[in-house]
């Protein structure tokens, strides 16, 4: 965020508050969600009202977004959550067209004043959703797993924003989660900035691979300025993915943790469309860049070990 006229304005230049009054029936509406204070019963609408879990927020959200007229559903709502001493209870579904904005310590950290999505005590996913999002901002927000979960894992989602948002473990169970950012279905429009993808442990705790691409469709999406870490992969595009165009990682640190990685950027994507571009990473990893199809020409300007590194 950065300042326009003493207001502030986000990542698209949203002056100040875009949104309407909390009670315009034909605007959009602002949610306050603290699992301390809250109530599955309030209406959020203030943080004196807040709802309890940002589940409950989400589902009055797309409540009121489908009392909206007719075409004019696209207006953003926005959810605030509240970091506190307890993490918010894992989530099952998003909304559409909505700002998810964490309040609190930096979502790097561990604990106490994270605004976190995921059990502290088992070992399950932090987000796993089955249905399509489309619209989507999340910023500040921590998603943490146990060993073999994942902290995010979509289906398809587009036109969607994450901004310094991290993919963690939850530190309870001994290992890796699965994947920091699983995408088993089409990703288009994505934009992920500033990100973190790691560990909020001190060894072997990182995921097993930090992003994981898995659907047929990865276009126009830009992952840029984000910390990538994993064991085998840190970012790891399938052989399912034939339609990719438009996508680029760019300038992102992809590399060791408390554990080795074995490849940095490792693309198995074919069709003769395998477009996506790497442009100016750090990467750190016994193989910096595996690109399957024509990878000489999607490597522009990577450096590993203080020298310039060409795909294998």
């Amino acid at each position: 965020m950065f300042q326009f006229g003493g207001e502030p304005v986000g990542t698209h230049g949203y002056p100040g508050d875009y949104r309407y009054t909390p009670d315009n029936s034909e605007g959009a509406k602002t949610y306050f969600v603290n699992n301390i204070t809250g109530s599955s019963t309030n209406d959020g609408l203030s943080w004196k009202n807040a709802m309890d879990q940002v589940s409950t927020a989400i589902t009055a959200s797309e409540a009121h977004r489908a009392t909206l007229t007719t075409n004019n559903q696209y207006m953003r709502n926005r959810i605030y959550v509240q970091g506190t001493k307890t993490a918010y209870t894992k989530l099952t579904a998003l909304p559409l067209y909505c700002d998810i904005i964490g309040i609190g310590a930096n979502e790097r950290g561990t604990n106490d004043g994270v605004p976190r999505i995921g059990s502290d005590t088992v070992a399950e996913s932090g987000c796993v959703i089955s249905t399509t999002v489309r619209g989507l901002y999340v910023s500040g927000i921590q998603f943490q797993a146990g060993i073999n979960c994942y902290p995010f894992q979509c289906a398809n989602m587009f036109r969607s924003t994450f901004e310094d948002c991290s993919f963690m473990t939850n530190g309870v169970a001994t290992g890796n989660p699965a994947i920091g950012f699983r995408a088993a279905g089409s990703l288009g429009s994505i934009i992920m900035r500033r990100c973190f993808f790691g560990s909020s442990c001190s060894i072997d705790t990182e995921p097993d691979i930090g992003i994981s691409i898995e659907g047929i469709h990865f276009h126009n999406c830009l992952f840029e300025d984000n910390h990538i870490c994993g064991l085998t992969a840190g970012v790891k595009i399938a052989s399912t993915c034939t339609t990719n165009w438009g996508s680029m990682f760019k300038n992102n640190v992809v590399g060791d943790a408390s554990q080795t990685m074995a490849i940095g950027f490792d693309d198995d994507s074919t069709g003769g469309q395998a477009h996506i571009l790497y442009c100016g990473n750090y990467i750190k990893a016994t193989a910096a860049l595996d690109l399957e199809t024509d990878g000489a020409a999607r490597a522009i300007g990577n450096m590993a070990a203080s020298a310039f590194v060409a795909a294998s």
